[in-house]
């Protein structure tokens, strides 16, 4: 198997390429244009088309692929060091639990977005974590 050894160093790739629409944040509240309400963002939505692919922003060991409301469906990925991260709104996702990627490697494609999202119009919602706690993943993206 792959050795998984993010550290806050690495830089991550994009999923996909497009305009940031919501930015992350923790410390203070943003708006929502679609639950016409502000609240905390422990991601970003980035800006994309349907069907577009979605790229593993680092390699990774697949952990989890699975799908709720918000999210539609979402894959987390481990990387390695107590890091994961989370891309959310897809469709037709390869990616299997236990799979090895490396970075670069399609992970599935953008799906139509949720009714949580329908006002921003269709985006991957990529999630950054290290232990358990959220961080802004534009500070690690190239």
């Amino acid at each position: 198997p792959m050795v998984l050894n993010f550290a806050d160093t690495d830089t991550l790739g994009w999923p996909v390429r497009g305009a940031v629409l919501i930015g992350y944040s923790m410390d203070t509240t943003t708006y929502f244009p679609t639950l016409e309400q502000y609240k905390c963002s422990p991601g970003i939505v980035v800006q994309s088309e349907v069907s577009e692919p979605v790229y593993a922003p680092a390699s990774a060991r697949v952990a989890e692929v699975g799908n709720n409301e918000e999210l539609g469906n979402y894959v987390v990925l481990d990387l390695g060091n107590e890091y994961t991260a989370t891309c959310g709104q897809l469709k037709e996702i390869s990616a299997v639990p236990g799979e090895y990627l490396e970075a670069g490697q399609i992970l599935g494609y953008v799906a139509e977005p949720t009714k949580y999202y329908s006002v921003e119009g269709v985006n991957v919602f990529f999630e950054l974590k290290h232990q358990e706690k959220t961080l802004d993943p534009l500070d690690q993206m190239e």
